[in-house]
């Protein structure tokens, strides 16, 4: 197992509490029809080709002409008067009603003489649950019109639910994303419920993307608390508030510690992680809208390494028509895209590290496994803190204290891509904003493995001297966007990716408390700070609460 302090260093940089209200709420309900329709629409979705959603003010032809063959079109329920022309192959309309008083309607106002015309490449369309009005035939013979789903294979392997209390439910769907036997990631849901099944009608939205060697529990649903609680637990901070919560683990989370050939992972990189988030948002979007919420776009949160991905997603999506995005607003926390001209002896430590790091990829070592790692010191620590470390690297040091070390001091390794650059505030003696057993709890789950590829695109995009396709259309993105920063980490070095936008409405605001960086508010205190919920939390709830609308 390799122990080196560099790779370590590289797992996150590339890595105002309301009052509870009580709401009524019934623990014992279980799913009813409108539930049971939710999940045969899951069970027939067709993720590979594509799916675009209309909203009750959008147009069904403006999803025609952003659809790809084979795709699928789900519709609010509504009237849409609109004549349309089915001009792409194998497009399923699908209306979306969860009871009997819903209804999706197309009515031809009269202005076409048919209300649905099929043009040569438009052959095969299917329509499911949509009224059709004023409609003199369809044409050719050879379209279908059917009611019922079509029998597809459901890329859903596994869905549950979990009661955290006050009304609080956490879900969590397993999807299938691909052929491939680790083609999987896991969407969660955290959100107040009046019953079972049957959430709050929310204020706002949010969807996690988790950092390096973590997922969405070990850095922002558990994070290695004993109690999950409003002062623990960003999303249950928030779901309480009315915010509806989602987040993803990526997929090389999900890859079991005993896995001995990863050879799969070496295409394993940031666009194929942009992908799997872009799917992932579109099922959360569909299934909100089908709870009684809204088909919206939703708000896309990236930590540390994911800021790359809320970046990269917003770009590739500025190229698509609007009615085929998924994200209205970004929220880069502590991490960059690119680093200013000042900032230069940071970048070119960033470029040494990545020239070394395609090295180990030439060599055949297609994944880190930092995770690993971190789970044999953690739990070093937890079950013989005053013993010696064993690891050279940290001799002299207790298991106790190295934990410490990694946590707080991580500067000192010489890996100065940020000055005094931490997970968390503090010294070898304690930690300053957080509570070290919260660390140590983390440590022992982490994601065993994470492509070695994220690291190097990760890298090749910071260095700015090799050319990356998730970068490419920065200065198009003008969705609202919110900086998270922390003194002690990334901070101020990740406001001037902000400046590469072309966003009218950017927010920042970085915690901080000393102007001794080395002992500032660091990196992960963000999420498992004694007061994070006072610190920031309730700044990024504001922030959601005003842009909870698309204003773009």
């Amino acid at each position: 197992m390799a122990m080196t302090i560099s790779g370590l260093l590289l797992l996150f940089v590339s890595g105002c509490n309301d009052l509870l209200e009580e709401r009524p709420f019934v623990p014992n309900a279980v799913p009813d029809q409108a539930t049971v329709q939710l999940n045969d629409i899951l069970s027939n979705l067709d993720l590979e080709s594509g799916i675009v959603i209309v909203q009750k003010d959008g147009s069904i032809q403006d999803a025609l002409d952003a659809s790809m063959p084979g795709g699928s079109i789900y519709i609010e329920p509504g009237i849409y008067k609109e004549a349309i022309t089915i001009n792409r192959e194998d497009i399923k309309l699908i209306g979306l009603c969860s009871s009997a008083e819903e209804k999706v309607v197309l009515e031809n106002p009269g202005i076409a003489e048919k209300g649905i015309n099929v043009i040569p490449y438009g052959n095969n369309f299917e329509i499911f649950n949509v009224q059709i009005r004023n409609c003199k035939g369809i044409s050719p013979s050879t379209s279908k019109l059917k009611c019922t789903g079509n029998g597809r294979v459901s890329p859903f392997l596994k869905i549950t639910r979990d009661e955290l209390g006050n009304g609080i439910a956490h879900y969590m769907y397993e999807v299938k994303l691909g052929k491939r036997q680790f083609d999987v990631v896991r969407i969660h849901r955290v959100v107040h419920e009046k019953r079972p099944y049957h959430p709050d009608r929310c204020r706002g939205d949010i969807f996690m993307v988790h950092g390096a060697n973590q997922d969405f529990d070990d850095i922002y649903y558990t994070a290695g608390a004993e109690n999950i609680n409003t002062e623990t637990s960003l999303p249950v901070y928030l779901a309480e508030k009315n915010i509806d919560v989602w987040g993803i683990d990526l997929a090389w989370t999900l890859v079991p510690s005993e896995t001995s050939d990863l050879t799969f992972m070496k295409d394993w990189g940031i666009e194929r992680d942009i992908n799997h988030t872009l799917t992932a948002m579109t099922i959360a979007r569909l299934i909100r809208g089908y709870t009684i919420q809204n088909f919206d776009r939703m708000n896309l949160l990236g930590f540390s390494y994911s800021v790359k991905i809320a970046y990269g997603a917003a770009g590739r999506e500025t190229q698509l028509p609007k009615i085929a995005r998924n994200v209205k607003g970004i929220i880069p926390v502590d991490g960059e895209m690119k680093y200013a001209a000042s900032d230069e002896e940071y970048r070119l430590i960033i470029c040494s590290m990545t020239a070394a790091i395609k090295t180990q990829i030439d060599n055949g070592i297609y994944q880190d496994e930092t995770g690993l790692t971190l789970v044999y010191l953690g739990n070093l620590a937890i079950t013989a803190p005053d013993d010696p470390s064993p690891v050279p690297d940290f001799a002299g040091l207790t298991n106790y204290q190295v934990m410490l070390f990694i946590g707080s001091m991580s500067y000192q390794a010489g890996n100065n891509y940020a000055p005094y650059w931490h997970f968390f505030g503090g010294d070898l003696t304690d930690f300053i904003y957080s509570d070290v057993d919260r660390f140590l709890r983390l440590s022992i789950s982490m994601a065993p493995y994470m492509p070695m590829q994220l690291n190097y695109d990760f890298g090749k995009c910071v260095c700015n001297e090799e050319d990356v396709s998730f970068d490419n259309h920065l200065d198009a993105i003008t969705i609202p966007l919110f900086y998270l920063g922390a003194g002690g980490a990334m901070g101020s070095l990740g406001e001037y990716s902000t400046s590469l936008t072309s966003s009218t409405d950017i927010t920042k605001f970085i915690v901080t408390f000393n102007e001794d960086r080395a002992i500032d508010f660091g990196h992960a205190d963000l999420f498992l700070g004694r007061n994070a919920d006072e610190l920031c939390w309730g700044v990024l709830y504001s922030w959601l609460i005003t842009h909870a609308k698309v204003h773009n």
